[in-house]
């Protein structure tokens, strides 16, 4: 049974044709390259998008409130909403799209209540509302992010001393529309038996940025390893140390950081992929330079005293 030689590097490099079994490495190769692009392509196709799910009544009057998410903060934990507000009811608006009362759009959270005015005779519009989220950033890029709101709609008075009674309630009908870029999201709405409607939002980082968040942590850590392992062939004595080596080993503990500040929407320094991944491939390239610099200071000690030792045989012969 043969074996697999590889190249005769002692020969040194010199044109040649392919064999047939480099031709077949080039294909098969070419092949997997192709899968995986078309891969990465379909899935990023249908990244990003926002989704919609409602489990409530319709209704046959009221008003139609649209949450459009438009922004995510993982660092203050908040999502932004933009809140389009409509109606067709002509209890609720005249002809022309006004209010023909006092109302108010209440959103509850987590964090506290916001409220969107529509005061008697103005039009319905839009406003934006920020509204707490959970989740854990330090599980980046696989971090996901989660809020359950309610929503209510009612007519009120305001009154002398500045107290707002309510008059009555709405009923309001819950839709989604639009997306916020790098992430996937997903918008619920549910009743609770009364007028309020329960608002769920979970987002989740989209394909794009977790693939490329994934690659560049992958090629951090192939890169250290890579130097660990030439340094170790150095200090073994089993390679020369040269001087493009040692720089680009120590080149690696000034980019490594600088490639951390690369990652989509990385999170602070002190995430999960920084304890068990990041933090030992500085810690594989610092190593690397210190092997490769023990070993340029035992072979250059060596060659001086080789030289040494030759000038003294020199000297004696005369």
């Amino acid at each position: 049974m043969g074996t697999i030689a590889g190249p005769d590097f002692t020969e040194g490099p010199h044109p040649r044709q392919l064999s047939k079994r480099g031709w077949s490495l080039l294909g098969v190769t070419g092949l997997i390259v192709v899968v995986i692009y078309w891969l990465v392509v379909a899935f990023y196709s249908t990244e990003g998008g926002s989704s919609f799910e409602s489990s409530t009544d319709s209704v046959a009057a009221g008003i139609e409130i649209t949450f459009e998410p438009i922004g995510l903060s993982p660092e203050t934990s908040n999502a932004s909403f933009r809140v389009v507000m409509t109606s067709s009811d002509a209890a609720i608006a005249d002809s022309s799209g006004r209010a023909v009362d006092n109302i108010r759009v209440t959103v509850l959270g987590p964090d506290g209540s916001q409220e969107i005015r529509i005061p008697q005779g103005t039009a319905f519009g839009r406003a934006e509302v920020v509204l707490g989220v959970s989740g854990e950033p330090a599980q980046y890029p696989l971090d996901t992010y989660s809020g359950v709101y309610f929503v209510t709609a009612d007519f009120y008075d305001r009154e002398s001393g500045g107290a707002n009674e309510s008059k009555g309630e709405i009923p309001i009908i819950i839709a989604s529309s639009g997306a916020v870029n790098g992430w996937d999201s997903l918008l619920t709405a549910a009743t609770t038996g009364s007028s309020s409607v329960i608002l769920g939002a979970e987002f989740g980082r989209a394909f794009s940025t977790k693939l490329f968040a994934l690659v560049l942590l992958a090629l951090a850590t192939i890169v250290s390893l890579l130097a660990l392992f030439i340094s170790i062939l150095v200090l073994s004595n089993r390679r020369k140390v040269e001087a493009a080596l040692l720089a680009w080993t120590g080149s690696l503990l000034f980019a490594l950081p600088i490639l951390r500040s690369y990652f989509p929407g990385a999170p602070p320094i002190g995430a999960a992929i920084d304890i068990y991944v990041f933090l030992w491939t500085v810690v594989m390239a610092f190593i690397s330079v210190f092997f490769i610099a023990v070993a340029w200071v035992g072979q250059r000690g060596a060659e001086l005293e080789a030289v040494h030792i030759q000038e003294e045989a020199s000297t004696s012969a005369t």
